[in-house]
């Protein structure tokens, strides 16, 4: 480590319409330094990455490289400078050669302009070398590596460029402890050569092992930055929490006596989820919080029938669920509102009204399976003023509508029927604090109406605000419940980070 600044970042701000992911970021990068960037999920790492790596442009501030101001329009200006990033998931075209993944939009041409093989080839041994990857993966197909492998390709390919700022998110999330311990080496064999490496994790331990400059990002903002011989799994803990829980919105129910209405027991999902035993009784709130590919979502989609699981079992009522499926979830009442309502949970080229009535037309149809237009309109009219939908027309596309109505239709459509159970992941992602607001009232609502909640969210502050216990999970497993008499925001951290059970 040098300690010649090689990037800095001064007064930088980002918003998505009333959401406010980045406030006023400084930070300054040294060659051959590792800086981590930590936080909870929803912190703005993420943001921050795509807003250096070319895919975001922030609102305001600005950003320096070797001590000159630089406009980073897209990913291939960021390229250009010697900026590049690993995403956590890697993106690469498996159907291709690793060769080609290498070269992929930046082919070596002969003077006659056609692809110059075996310059390609050269040059991509000499860069599979500083990864050690044998020479003979350029042939093989990308899908066909380990992911683990993927990631290395991927770096090799930033190395290449002669990138002068690796940026790594969330790299050890899908790398056994093999992968991760050759991913290490190779960081301290880059630093050695003075490449510096923004390194973005949820594992305090192999923050603390490999990071030079730690910053810490709460809400958006920079809440502390540590040295090395500074940090301390402590400190980390209270500068990622530390906020003060605003819990008014929270009312007492009478659900205690109440038997559960459902029981899941020792489920487990190859890859996803293991031995999860849990249950939830009518009018109670069960928070789940974990971090993002901790599970969480993947045991709701089973417990509405859309994954099956490998082993254990779901009982509903006292009786075990047998072929359970999502059709047979609905007969039930169990229903989910998904966490990404653009790809999984709207119709995004069909109407408003469509999409409120899609999970329960046969309750508007006639015997022979007709849709009674008229039943429609009307239930239909009825959800739109009882959930405060800003539409004009019905009949507009769903798109058509701001994120927070958009989400406010999803939830409605499981609403035109009373659900028994409700699997709400990430409700309020991406809305205005006012609809947030609408939504945790509705939450509480449908609770004290008897309604059993599984809340999933990314938003630690939600779940405790809203939440009658919390169940967290860490990597496929359940790492415990805090019930709300016991809840602080460091001790539900802790054990989604897995450091306490």
């Amino acid at each position: 480590m040098t300690g010649e600044v090689l990037f800095t970042l001064n007064g930088v701000s980002k918003s998505f319409g009333g959401i406010k992911a980045l406030q006023n970021v400084n930070m300054k990068v040294n060659k051959g330094e590792v800086l981590s960037i930590i936080g909870e999920n929803g912190a703005g790492k993420s943001t921050l990455m795509k807003i250096i790596a070319g895919a975001l442009q922030s609102d305001t501030g600005k950003i320096e490289f070797e001590g000159n101001e630089v406009k980073i329009n897209n990913t291939q200006d960021a390229i250009d400078i010697g900026i590049s990033i690993v995403y956590q998931e890697p993106n690469v075209f498996a159907e291709l050669s690793v060769l080609e993944n290498l070269f992929i939009g930046e082919e070596v041409k002969t003077k006659f302009g056609s692809i110059d093989w075996p310059e390609m080839y050269r040059q991509a041994a000499e860069a599979l070398e500083l990864v050690d990857l044998p020479t003979y993966t350029l042939n093989e197909m990308m899908g066909d590596l380990s992911i683990g492998n993927q990631q290395l390709v991927l770096i090799a390919r930033g190395l290449h460029r002669q990138s002068k700022l690796l940026i790594l998110d969330e790299p050890t999330s899908i790398l056994s402890q093999a992968e991760s311990e050759k991913l290490f080496a190779l960081i301290a064999e880059l630093k050695e050569n003075g490449v510096s490496i923004l390194y973005i994790s949820h594992r305090i331990p192999e923050i603390l092992r490999i990071s030079d400059q730690m910053i810490v990002l709460r809400d958006g903002k920079v809440t502390e930055t540590f040295s090395a011989n500074e940090a301390t799994e402590n400190r980390i803990i209270t500068a990622m929490s530390g906020r003060e829980i605003n819990s008014d919105i929270y009312r007492l129910r009478d659900y205690y006596d109440e038997k559960p209405i459902i029981k899941v027991n020792n489920l487990s999902k190859s890859k996803m989820f293991h031995d999860i035993s849990f249950s939830i009784k009518p009018g109670e709130i069960l928070g789940v919080y974990g971090l993002v590919g901790s599970g969480r979502s993947e045991v709701a989609r089973t417990l509405f029938g859309e994954l099956a699981m490998d082993s254990g079992n779901i009982e509903f009522e006292g009786k075990k669920l047998t072929k359970h499926s999502t059709n047979n979830a609905v007969r039930k009442g169990i229903y989910y509102v998904p966490e990404d309502r653009g790809t999984q949970g709207n119709f995004s080229l069909h109407s408003i009204k469509y999409n409120l009535s899609a999970a329960f037309l046969p309750t508007m149809s006639n015997k022979f399976g007709v849709l009674n237009l008229n039943d429609e309109k009307k239930i239909i009219q009825k959800n739109v003023e009882k959930y405060s939908i800003k539409t004009k027309n019905m009949e507009d596309l769903i798109i058509s509508l701001s994120g927070g109505n958009q989400q406010k239709v999803l939830l409605s459509r499981w609403l035109i029927n009373t659900p028994r159970v409700l699997i709400l992941d990430e409700p309020t992602r991406g809305i205005d604090i006012g609809t947030k607001t609408e939504i945790h009232e509705l939450i509480l609502t449908l609770a004290e109406s008897g309604v059993a909640v599984l809340l999933i969210s990314s938003d630690l502050p939600e779940v405790m605000r809203l939440s009658d216990r919390i169940m967290t999970f860490h990597k496929g497993r359940i790492t415990g419940f805090t019930n709300r008499e016991n809840m602080t925001e460091d001790g539900v951290l802790r054990k989604a980070l897995g450091l306490i059970s």
